[in-house]
């Protein structure tokens, strides 16, 4: 109950400090900003309760598992533990990394507030970028941990669907030396042994964990997606607010027709070797 209340005043507060963020750049004629600013948070909020229903799903795996283990080979229910316990604790790790990204965007967001109200909007402007470098740098550690949770939770899938297989393959020995014995042929083997069925029912929220992290590397490139355009509107919009004449819009127009440029332009070696041929 303690630590429930605790969450809750701590989101309180979270919101307390991000409702007067957003007004203040609302009232900036910021509104792009804040947008992009709040789609940052919800994301990283949002991966947070993914993951620990990811957590509790791994848990229910687990009872299953202690509830089962008079029923099934005591080798193979261990081992699944084991697996399964290892993943859960790398899942609980990347939960850990998002909650000090999000402790780091409302931080990003107080400190903005206070810069606006003793030194005005450039300043403000100047904290969001520091946050957003920040954000950048944690949110890139955190893809990084999410491909090597990812990949582990293949090889994990892939080694509970042997352990399944090596099951049902005894089985089949143990069943055609009978066969063999009686001078009949060999066959498959359709009903189930014990443990065949437990590791297939193990490795279904195990393989839909695989998909699931899949998704949420695709979910971070998008958040780095959010990070630049809103860097790049903040540095649009102190160009505006020194030139006086420059939107927005067209100073961000004019960036990408920059960075389109230089992709096309050619290397000054290959220039070189067109013009000596003319």
């Amino acid at each position: 109950m303690e630590t429930a209340g605790q969450n809750t005043k701590q989101v309180m507060e979270e919101n307390g400090v991000l409702k007067q963020f957003m007004e203040l750049l609302n009232q900036q004629n910021m509104k792009e900003q804040s947008q992009d600013f709040m789609g940052i948070f919800w994301y990283v909020a949002g991966m947070q309760v993914q993951l620990s229903a990811m957590v509790d799903e791994l848990q229910g795996v687990r009872e299953q598992l202690s509830q089962m283990q008079e029923k099934q080979p005591k080798p193979v229910t261990e081992n699944l533990m084991e697996k399964v316990s290892h993943l859960q604790e790398k899942i609980t790790s990347l939960s850990e990394r998002l909650t000090e990204a999000r402790n780091r965007l409302v931080e990003t967001a107080a400190q903005a507030v206070s810069a606006f109200k003793e030194k005005g909007r450039a300043e403000m402007c100047k904290v969001l970028q520091k946050g957003i470098s920040g954000m950048k740098s944690m949110l890139s550690g955190y893809r990084e941990r999410l491909v090597d949770v990812m990949t582990d939770c293949e090889k994990t899938a892939n080694q509970i669907d042997s352990i399944g297989d090596e099951l049902k393959q005894i089985g089949n020995s143990v069943s055609n030396v009978g066969r063999l014995l009686a001078g009949k042929g060999t066959k498959e083997v359709s009903d189930e042994k014990p443990g065949v069925g437990l590791t297939r029912a193990v490795n279904t929220p195990v393989k839909k964990a695989v998909e699931n992290l899949r998704k949420k590397i695709d979910g971070a490139d998008k958040a780095f997606e959010k990070l630049d355009r809103l860097s790049a509107r903040l540095d649009a919009g102190k160009e505006a607010e020194k030139g006086g004449r420059v939107s927005v819009k067209d100073k961000l127009s004019q960036m990408k027709e920059k960075a389109g440029q230089q992709k096309k332009a050619p290397e000054p070696d290959k220039a070189k070797n067109k013009e000596e041929c003319l």
